[in-house]
C-alpha cells in the first residue's frame, strides 16, 4: 500500500510539473504605429471585436494559432525608444509592420527581415477642391505637409531635410486631416487603411480629397535584431505562408485590405 501511495504521489507531481516543462516561450512584437486600424490601445473588456482588435493584434493571433513552442504578444513602444534599443543591441523582441527602407537597411544586412504579411500603400490627401497634379514626391516641393512626428516617408523626408517641403509634425492622423481640412497645411500623407477607417468614422468626411496617384506602395514586414535569429527562423516559417493562406487573407479583408 505504501508503494502504491508513493506511486500515486509521484504521478501527481509529474502531472503538476508537466505543464512547466512544456511552457511556451514568450516573444514580444513591438509596434510604434499607434493608429487605427493597425493598432488600438487598451481594449475595454467585452469589446474584443474586429472594430477594436486592430490588424496587428489579428496577425499576432494568427501566428499564435500556428506556433507550438512560442507565444507572441504585442506591445506599443515609441519609435525613438525602439531605435535606441536597436542601436544599443538591447531590443528583446521584434518590430511589426515595418519596411527595410524605413530603417536604412535597403540591402537587409543590418537586421533580419521576415517575409511580407501584407501589401500596403500611402496616399496623399488634400482639401476638397484643392487637388494638384501629383506623380512623384518632387511635386510636393514648395508645399506644406502635416505629418506624424518621427516617421519616414519615401522621397519626402529627404526633401524636408533639404528645406524643399515645409512640415508640421503632429501626434495623430486625425490632427493631420484636421490641419488639411482647415487649410493650415496643403496636404497630408496617410496609409489607405487609416484613411478608410477614419473616413468611415466620419472624420472630415466630404471635406477632403484623395489624389489619384498613391505616394508609395510597399510591403509590411517584421524586423528582428540579429540577436533574435533563433526566434526569427521559427516564426518566419509561418509568416512566409501568410499571404497564400486563405484564413489570413480573409482576416485582412475585414480591414478593407486592397492588394
Amino acid at each position: 500500500m505504501r508503494f502504491i501511495i508513493f506511486g500515486l504521489i509521484g504521478l501527481l507531481l509529474c502531472a503538476i510539473a508537466a505543464p512547466s516543462l512544456h511552457a511556451k516561450e514568450r516573444f514580444t512584437l513591438y509596434t510604434y504605429h499607434n493608429k487605427p486600424p493597425y493598432f488600438f490601445g487598451a481594449i475595454p473588456a467585452g469589446r474584443e471585436n474586429t472594430a477594436t482588435i486592430g490588424l496587428y493584434r489579428a496577425f499576432v493571433a494568427y501566428l499564435n494559432r500556428q506556433l507550438q513552442d512560442i507565444e507572441v504578444e504585442l506591445k506599443f513602444s515609441p519609435r525613438i525608444r525602439l531605435e535606441g534599443s536597436l542601436t544599443d543591441g538591447k531590443l528583446n523582441g521584434a518590430i511589426i509592420g515595418v519596411n527595410p527602407l524605413w530603417f536604412k537597411d535597403k540591402e537587409r544586412t543590418r537586421y533580419l527581415w521576415s517575409d511580407a504579411f501584407m501589401q500596403d500603400k500611402d496616399i496623399v490627401v488634400v482639401r476638397a477642391g484643392k487637388a494638384f497634379p501629383y506623380k512623384h514626391p518632387r511635386d510636393l516641393e514648395g508645399k506644406s505637409l502635416a505629418l506624424p512626428r518621427g516617421l519616414y516617408f519615401w522621397g519626402v523626408t529627404e526633401r524636408i531635410k533639404q528645406g524643399k517641403i515645409l512640415v508640421f509634425e503632429t501626434n495623430s492622423e486625425v490632427q493631420n486631416l484636421g490641419m488639411v481640412e482647415f487649410g493650415r497645411a496643403d496636404a497630408t500623407i496617410i496609409s489607405i487603411l487609416s484613411a478608410e477607417y477614419l473616413f468611415k468614422q466620419r472624420v472630415s468626411q466630404g471635406l477632403l480629397e484623395v489624389l489619384t496617384t498613391p505616394h508609395d506602395e510597399f510591403e509590411r514586414m517584421i524586423l528582428f535584431p540579429i540577436s533574435q535569429k533563433r526566434q526569427f527562423s521559427i516564426i518566419n516559417k509561418h509568416i512566409k505562408k501568410a499571404l497564400t493562406d486563405k484564413a489570413w487573407l480573409k482576416e485582412l479583408a475585414k480591414y478593407h485590405y486592397h492588394p
